[in-house]
């Protein structure tokens, strides 16, 4: 994982607040990315080998919204919801949390963000999705 430098701790209401726009923002809420994404924004997902090289190569605001653009064009929609109340470690800047999104068809995939803040914008996510919250 990335180390990253706080000037300011990440406070329980600022971590959860960062979580809630992020969702909103793979909700369409593409309004402002650069409010709560820092300039050099980076995202890393977890298990996707064949797509996830490419958009690995994401960087910066623009670059995340133009991909959740692009991704809510090619899988019109998608509606995503945080399951739970994200865990806040304001020392180290990190907040994460599980999410679940529905399909048009009612179908569900689950996964979980774990996001790096500094000076109270997103520098790094890390992202894993798979169907674990809906195994029997």
């Amino acid at each position: 994982m990335t180390t990253t430098q706080q000037t300011s701790a990440l406070t329980r209401a600022a971590g959860i607040a960062l979580f809630d726009r992020w969702t909103a923002l793979w909700n369409g809420d593409l309004s402002d990315p650069e409010a709560f994404l820092a300039p050099g924004f980076r995202i890393h997902f977890g298990n996707d080998p064949e797509r996830g090289a490419v958009m690995d190569e994401v960087y910066g605001p623009a670059g995340m919204a133009g991909l959740v653009s692009a991704f809510r064009e090619e899988k019109p929609g998608l509606r995503f919801f945080v399951d739970g109340t994200p865990t806040v470690d304001g020392a180290l800047g990190r907040t994460a949390c599980c999410w679940y999104v529905t399909l048009p068809d009612g179908a569900q995939k689950s996964g979980i963000d774990l996001l790096e803040v500094v000076d109270g914008r997103i520098t790094t996510v890390w992202s894993v999705t798979g169907l674990r919250r809906f195994a029997d």
